[in-house]
């Protein structure tokens, strides 16, 4: 028998359980009119009080709890994706974002308006902590990379090649999962090995198999910003787990070489990571202070050639 459910909301969460508490209390307000819906969250092996938490909400919203001991973002949503019986659409969220109310009616809306379409992306907005904004904060670039707001465009459109939805707000039809297809579950989100491309390399590989991905500004919710993610330090090193990234996102630089000599190969990715270290450490005041977003440069290209290195040990 076919699930009868509309949509299926899947949220990965680890050790963040007063934040978890907020944010599914918001998802007891959204509208959900006439829709059949499942809030499935994926506690990712944490050591809080988070399964009291989710639990607590089981009689004020069909919430339903699952454990991937595994840690990694990616291992938690396809544990999910193993368990649940999936609604006819699977909608990826995280466990910091506010949603509009009218959140799932939206997803719902353009996605049987567009029927030859997939996938399909939403609108993420930042919301500020209650203190202080530093100037540098507010920078586009700054704002994507760092704090995921995605405001892709005005209109409801197609997302250009090589562009996708983010994270916190992007969801598939459910045949589209219906032949075992996965997260890959080496690309790691967790505290100790974060690397920014979760989901990347999973709408990468659909779009190579044609799929055409549709953006809505219509589908919004707002991404939580604590005051500790207002630091220099933190956008750093964010960037430098988004270098990480790139490098699973995109063949590995000058492959032919790799495989030619591979020693040689090696010493220019460890020569980059040297030369890069040295231009950051010897500018690294008026880098950060002056041009953050240079200084973010530097320090992606150095998770590139870093994580480079640890995927060439498995070619």
């Amino acid at each position: 028998m076919c699930n009868k459910t509309d949509i299926s909301v899947i949220i990965a969460t680890y050790n963040r359980a007063e934040t978890l508490r907020q944010i599914l209390e918001n998802m007891t307000r959204l509208d959900r009119e006439g829709l059949s819906v499942e809030f499935v969250v994926v506690d990712n092996n944490s050591s809080d009080h988070t399964k009291e938490v989710i639990e607590s909400f089981t009689e004020r919203f069909p919430v339903r709890y699952l454990f991937e001991p595994k840690p990694g973002q990616n291992c938690a949503r396809n544990r999910a994706l193993e368990d649940v019986e999936l609604g006819r659409f699977v909608v990826f969220t995280d466990d910091d974002v506010e949603p509009r109310k009218d959140w799932l009616k939206a997803i719902v809306s353009i996605s049987e308006r567009w029927p030859e379409y997939s996938v399909f992306g939403g609108k993420i907005y930042v919301v500020w902590p209650s203190v202080q904004i530093p100037k540098w904060a507010h920078k586009p670039n700054i704002k994507s990379l760092c704090f995921a707001e995605h405001n892709y465009a005005e209109s409801e459109c197609v997302y250009a090649p090589g562009q996708y939805p983010f994270s916190g707000n992007f969801w598939v039809r459910r045949d589209l999962l219906a032949n075992g297809r996965r997260f890959d579950e080496s690309i790691a989100w967790h505290p100790k090995n974060r690397i920014l491309a979760t989901e990347t390399t999973f709408l990468q590989q659909l779009s190579e198999e044609g799929h055409d991905m549709l953006y809505t500004p219509d589908a919004v919710l707002g991404h939580r910003i604590s005051p500790e993610q207002l630091s220099l330090k933190y956008i750093i090193k964010r960037a430098f787990q988004r270098g990480r990234g790139i490098a699973h996102a995109q063949p590995l630089c000058r492959l032919a070489l790799l495989n030619e000599h591979p020693v040689l190969w090696r010493f220019i990715r460890v020569a980059a990571i040297v030369r890069l270290t040295f231009c950051l450490l010897t500018s690294l005041a008026a880098l950060i202070l002056k041009k953050p977003e240079k200084a973010m440069q530097t320090m992606r290209w150095i998770g590139y050639n870093v994580e480079s290195l640890n995927i060439a040990k498995k070619v």
